[in-house]
């Protein structure tokens, strides 16, 4: 309470002292930044409410922007909308289409969060138009990374791939290395969901040299533990371990119990692939702990699920049942429909061979 009444103090202060709306809007985008929309509204309301935000209508459209992403923020989806309506309105008025483009990518992407891909979709094309006649690859590449996202989420693979190779080079051309690299990773993934192995390897091992380069750990497990599973598909498991192998010299400085159970699950399938299933077992058993203590709730769905698989292959039928069971509801509390629906999958499975 104390804190809140410190920061409301302060803000009063602050909106006291300060009558250049710009400069208000600039500190709202800086919370926002700090994902604070609560305060950033409270800026933006002082920042609208003036004679200057009525005269000036880039600076007026500017504020309504960031109240729509402020609204977003707190998920507050329709009252968000009209803002950014308003907004882009505006922009258009005044021939400032990046404004405009802004407005309907971050349409697009609150209607991506909602489930709405044709209508994010529309949008990300609206926002392709007003940037054909800007030189804005950043902006461009913003919009495709949407584009490509939506594409991915409707089962559209190569669609995918195409926009995000479109937005990697637009990434290249404003020389935003970071973000290459997080594409070079989608395009893998989604390379590897389409079954093309090598290509996805290829380009898993160029987003890992980016990552390394500009020491992104998170990037740099991410990356190793796809392109193991890679070879893990294509049966070469050799490859497999050692790639698991350099990610535990590389990686130990994050100290993080969620990337030891995912490297520890990808070391479980390994061992379940060359037979070593007593050694699986084992490791399984120490990895579920971690789960718990850690309370890691979706990856213990992963291991409840292996858990099953191994049981499966060890011929320890109703053992496996309950794994799959457990991992079911546990993917189902989480949210994670892909996982459940194979669960639910292999036990409608194992009641048809156990009936028989």
């Amino acid at each position: 309470m104390t804190n809140t009444l410190v920061t409301s103090k302060a803000l009063s202060g602050d909106r006291a002292r300060i009558r250049d709306r710009r400069t208000l809007l600039l500190l709202a985008r800086g919370w926002l930044r700090q994902g604070n929309p609560v305060v950033a509204l409270e800026l933006l309301k002082s920042a609208i409410d003036s004679a200057e935000a009525e005269l000036d209508q880039d600076l007026r459209a500017q504020i309504l922007k960031e109240t729509g992403r402020a609204m977003m923020m707190q998920s507050d989806w329709e009252v968000s909308e009209s803002y950014y309506l308003e907004a882009q309105w505006l922009f258009l008025n005044i021939h400032n289409y990046r404004g405009a483009a802004e407005c309907a990518r971050n349409r697009a992407n609150m209607h991506f969060q909602q489930g709405n891909y044709g209508d994010a979709e529309q949008l990300c094309e609206k926002a392709l138009e007003f940037t054909s006649t800007l030189n804005d690859h950043e902006l461009r590449a913003t919009i495709l990374n949407t584009l490509a996202a939506i594409k991915s989420a409707t089962g559209d693979l190569r669609e995918a791939i195409k926009a995000f190779k479109l937005c990697l080079a637009d990434f290249r051309a404003s020389n935003n290395v970071m973000r290459q690299g997080y594409v070079l990773l989608n395009i893998g993934l989604t390379q590897n969901d389409l079954g093309e192995h090598d290509a996805s390897i290829e380009s898993l091992n160029e987003s890992l040299a980016i990552a390394l380069s500009e020491q992104d750990l998170n990037l740099v497990e991410i990356c190793y533990q796809n392109i193991a599973k890679c070879y893990m598909e294509q049966k070469e498991i050799g490859m497999a371990k050692s790639v698991i192998d350099t990610a535990r010299r590389i990686l130990p400085g994050l100290n993080s119990a969620a990337l030891e159970t995912e490297l520890n699950l990808v070391d479980c399938k390994i061992m379940r692939m060359m037979g070593d299933t007593e050694s699986a077992v084992k490791l399984l058993r120490k990895t579920y702990k971690m789960t718990v203590i850690n309370k890691l709730a979706a990856l213990r769905a992963d291991v409840l699920f292996e858990q099953g698989v191994v049981s499966r292959k060890l011929g320890k039928i109703d053992v496996a049942v309950a794994k799959f069971d457990a991992a079911a509801h546990q993917y189902k509390e989480v949210g994670i429909d892909k996982g459940f629906k194979e669960a639910i999958q292999v036990l409608e499975q194992l009641g048809r061979s156990t009936r028989s």
